[in-house]
């Protein structure tokens, strides 16, 4: 009976322990993807103010 107990413990912390390591697996992708948001966030303000600029410059010139 004991034996049972054990094997069922094991068999438990063998589980936990794969699950956290798909959370930590996740976890990373979670930041590269962040990472990868925040560069084109950023991109995409430089690009608007570029195109600002450039509608301001060319309504100048009329």
């Amino acid at each position: 009976m004991l034996k049972k107990i054990l094997n069922k413990i094991q068999k438990f912390e063998m589980q936990k322990q794969t699950k956290l390591d798909k959370i930590a697996e996740i976890k990373l992708e979670i930041d590269d993807l962040d990472s990868k948001l925040k560069k084109l966030y950023t991109f995409k303000k430089e690009y608007e103010k570029l195109e600002n600029n450039s509608t301001e410059f060319l309504n100048s010139l009329k």
